[in-house]
């Protein structure tokens, strides 16, 4: 709220003169000499002795207040008074962004931890990526989940709702157990390649070694290199033993140490070939620093403009 003529509150301060006499006198301590009330007869009879009515009495505080009431109203109309309302319009430099997770068996290991919980890996990319997700407003984001085999789970779209969904819908081995990585990187390509835009980036998620599909690291890497598509790469984990839930005879479950093959030198090579950056993370805390880096890497640029839109409210 705000007031186009603020000078025209002064007017306020003549709100006493619109009292009633009396009352006036008494705002401004003003003592008269006043007759007494009589009706002149043949000898005068004095009538501030009669009882005086609740009608007459309030009569002359309620005409005030009416009358004060209306004068302060028309003033405070007099000073326009308006409500505002503001808005921002933004223009920013968008990315897509196709993001492409390993749902692979190894996915299971549970060497991560959330509030000193001990989670699979990929709950704890789970909670990471969306994240990573929210911090990206006006970034058209798909999803690209491969194991054995690669498929798209959510084209490149604008509503982060859906891809937050299909996030939290992703399970460890619903495509299938082995680790095809150059089927999911050729899945994403494929994906973004034909998208209008100027900035295009996979981000690639594994924790394990290529050992399935139809297309190898190396091929799907030249054809982003080709298409000028820029693969950061995220390690999770390293070839040390990790535990993973085995149920025993009884039907409980323990944690039994694999042995896991970890390709980093190919993973190296796939995000020096097209820019991209490779990070390797071993805890939550090493994954939330490697989204943040790769958040700073593809910052968007903004340009911001606010307007205000008042309406009159006399």
């Amino acid at each position: 709220m705000r007031f186009e003529s603020p000078l025209a509150l002064l007017l306020l301060i003549f709100a006493p003169l619109f009292l009633e006499s009396l009352l006036r006198d008494r705002v401004f301590r003003i003592r008269k000499r006043r007759a007494a009330d009589a009706v002149q007869f043949a000898s005068p009879v004095d009538l501030g002795s009669l009882p005086v009515g609740p009608r007459v009495r309030f009569r002359s505080t309620l005409l005030s207040a009416l009358q004060v009431g209306a004068y302060v109203l028309l003033v405070i109309a007099l000073a326009r008074p308006q409500l505002g309302r503001s808005f921002r319009e933004t223009e920013a430099s968008g990315h897509d962004i196709m993001l492409t997770l390993d749902l692979s068996g190894s996915m299971q290991a549970m060497d991560f931890f959330i509030d000193e919980r001990r989670v699979t890996r990929l709950d704890a990319l789970k909670s990471v990526v969306k994240e990573f997700i929210a911090a990206r407003t006006g970034d058209r984001m798909g999803l690209v989940v491969f194991g054995e085999n690669a498929f798209t789970q959510c084209p490149l779209t604008l509503d982060h709702g859906v891809l937050n969904e299909f996030i939290d819908a992703m399970e460890v081995g619903m495509a299938g157990q082995a680790t095809a990585i150059g089927d999911g990187l050729a899945i994403s390509l494929k994906r973004i390649r034909d998208i209008p835009g100027k900035s295009k980036v996979i981000v690639l998620v594994t924790d394990g070694k290529s050992n399935a599909g139809n297309i190898s690291p190396e091929q799907a890497t030249q054809i982003a290199k080709d298409l000028g598509v820029t693969v950061h790469v995220v390690g999770i984990g390293g070839p040390e033993p990790a535990p993973f839930p085995m149920k025993t005879v009884f039907g409980t479950t323990q944690l039994v140490k694999r042995e896991l093959e970890y390709d980093a030198k190919t993973l190296k090579q796939i995000a020096e070939t097209t820019g991209g950056q490779y990070f390797n993370a071993k805890d939550l805390s090493g994954l939330e620093q490697v989204y943040a880096a790769i958040n700073t890497l593809e910052e968007r640029q903004e340009k911001a403009a606010e307007f205000t839109e008042y309406s009159e409210r006399f």
